[in-house]
């Protein structure tokens, strides 16, 4: 979140790469009766001179720029050189821990890593706790890179298992360490990294925009070969109904970003939030993440003219599983009398921050009404504000549709009421006063087909009937259960554009693209189980579960 001077107008003049998608299960040395952990090959890095680091985080902080929180450790080594070696009468398993004193957390982080279609590798913590996995081939991507959540404590576990039917050998480059230095640990019985004045999601503030919620993320930024930092993200509808995963967050929060080739190591986490009210209650979720992202739009003249936003489109779908909620927008310059924003202060659990008083126009630097001026609330379970961590996150309006996103502002936990405020690049300026190029604006991504609407609605990634194209569809879908194979049948006049199938972890398995109104797929090949079918016509999509015996 930006901090500087500005004028308060109102008040004066009167880029591609894929998902960290997983399989959810055991490390295969589980499997392995008596495996002793102690002694896996051990990797030990000199924790880093943070002097110089803190001091700089003391004056960035002061204005409020994106929150650093971890710095990058070079290794550039090859896992299998350094891993042990058992084998099994399945097949090989190779396991490494890599140790940095000090840390809160470690990343993992490789510019070489592809496996190949029958290989499984986990990242977990000595206590067998915290495990991410399995990785499969599905996580390549054509750069080669890979990233992974962060895992608490000063000591990760990389592990990786190939049968004995596998011909080809993967490639594990253990290129980099992130080490997280504040943010992370756990304050007594207390998961909290921002101010105490800050109101948790799920208390009764956040009622009226669950949904909202859902579509909320923190994003885990590689700035540079040297560090790593926080914002917030907000997955936005478009006029399509297409559910392409856009996001929209702030230029800010990625102006740093020394190389394109860093957003395939961007880390997105979906439902980062504690389950109730309280700041005690049960330890956050961090298994549904999504890695790598493009960048499609954005404004970083914000010093002078401009609205400070960045339209991201992630690399991946994002699993059903994840419960998404694509939020609306509403592009007309409309000062509304109260509303929230939903943000992830300090890199900390979801937070709902509630303005009551009317919008303000404002500007940032020498812009002129370009953002919303945001006076914050005292709420029954505190005074959200914002931090950084929070910037780009979304302002929504009573109707849930989204009117801007966070630049910067005064507020804090500790500051007076009167400085309880913030600016929001508008979401009307955003649409099309940046610029004339499609780089520079939202409407040629969010309005593609040039509609002209005003405002969209959310919609949610389970229910065809949020979209209004699909109400009066007839679909029919059978046999259901079945054994081999299904038959669809749309309205002759609709054609299917393309079937997606999920499985229960919300992956997708397949992709068919055709054009036909009626079609009959074939399922012999699959496992049994419950699978999502997502139909993709010319304005609509549909969504139903099959049972496959």
């Amino acid at each position: 979140m930006k901090k500087t001077i500005f004028v308060i107008i109102a008040l004066i003049m009167s880029f591609s790469a894929f998902s960290q998608i997983s399989t959810n299960e055991n490390p295969y040395t589980y499997k392995i009766e008596g495996f002793n952990y102690q002694k896996i090959a051990n990797v030990k890095i000199d924790k880093p001179d943070l002097q110089q680091v803190l001091e700089e985080d003391i004056e960035n902080d002061k204005q409020n720029k994106m929150m650093r929180f971890g710095v990058i450790l070079p290794i550039y080594k090859d896992f299998f050189e350094l891993a042990n070696k058992t084998q099994t009468a399945d097949g090989v398993v190779w396991t490494l821990s890599v140790e940095v004193e000090e840390a809160e957390a470690l990343i993992f982080y490789s510019d070489n890593f592809q496996l190949p279609r029958t290989g499984k590798f986990f990242v977990y913590n000595p206590e067998r706790t915290k495990v991410l996995g399995a990785f499969t081939h599905q996580n390549n991507n054509e750069y080669n890179t890979f990233a992974t959540e962060y895992i608490e404590g000063d000591k990760i576990i990389m592990e990786y298992y190939q049968p004995n039917s596998e011909s080809e050998q993967a490639q594990i480059e253990l290129t980099e360490i992130g080490y997280a230095y504040r943010g992370i640990t756990k304050l007594s019985s207390e998961y909290r990294s921002s101010g105490d004045c800050n109101v948790n999601v799920n208390c009764s503030e956040g009622d009226n925009y669950r949904q909202q919620q859902r579509g909320v993320c923190r994003i885990q930024i590689r700035m540079s070969s040297q560090y790593i930092g926080w914002c917030t993200g907000t997955l936005v509808n478009n006029t399509n109904y297409d559910l392409k995963p856009y996001l929209l967050t702030a230029a800010h929060c990625i102006e740093d970003v020394a190389s394109t080739s860093y957003y395939s190591q961007f880390v997105f986490y979906f439902k980062y939030e504690n389950s109730g009210c309280s700041v005690t209650a049960s330890e956050p979720s961090r298994s549904r993440s999504v890695t790598g992202t493009s960048v499609k739009a954005l404004d970083n003249t914000y010093g002078s003219n401009g609205s400070d936003f960045a339209l991201m489109l992630l690399s991946d779908e994002i699993p059903l599983s994840y419960s998404p909620y694509w939020c609306g927008w509403d592009k007309r310059n409309t000062a509304v009398n109260n509303g929230v924003g939903i943000h992830h202060p300090s890199g900390d659990v979801k937070k709902i921050s509630t303005f009551n008083t009317r919008l303000q126009n404002s500007s940032y630097g020498s812009s002129s009404a370009t953002h919303w001026y945001v006076e914050w609330a005292e709420t029954e379970n505190g005074w959200g504000i914002m931090e950084g961590g929070s910037s780009g996150s979304a302002l929504f309006n009573p109707e849930g549709r989204i009117v801007g996103t966070l630049t910067g502002g005064a507020s804090g936990c500790d500051v007076p009421a009167s400085y309880k405020y913030d600016v929001y690049g508008k979401m009307s300026w955003h649409w099309s006063s940046n610029g004339n190029t499609n780089s520079r604006k939202l409407d040629h991504w969010l309005d593609p087909n040039e509609t002209g609407v005003n405002f969209v609605d959310g919609m949610d990634y389970t229910s065809a009937l949020t979209n209004p194209n699909a109400q009066n569809i007839s679909l029919q879908l059978y046999p259901n259960p079945t054994k081999d194979e299904i038959n669809i049948t749309l309205d002759q006049s609709i054609k299917i554009k393309q079937i997606d199938i999920f499985d229960q972890a919300g992956r997708k398995v397949e992709t068919h693209t055709l054009s036909s109104s009626t079609h009959t797929l074939s399922l012999n090949h699959l496992q049994k189980g419950v699978y999502t079918l997502k139909i993709t016509t010319d304005n609509s999509i549909l969504t139903e579960q099959i049972v496959l015996n």
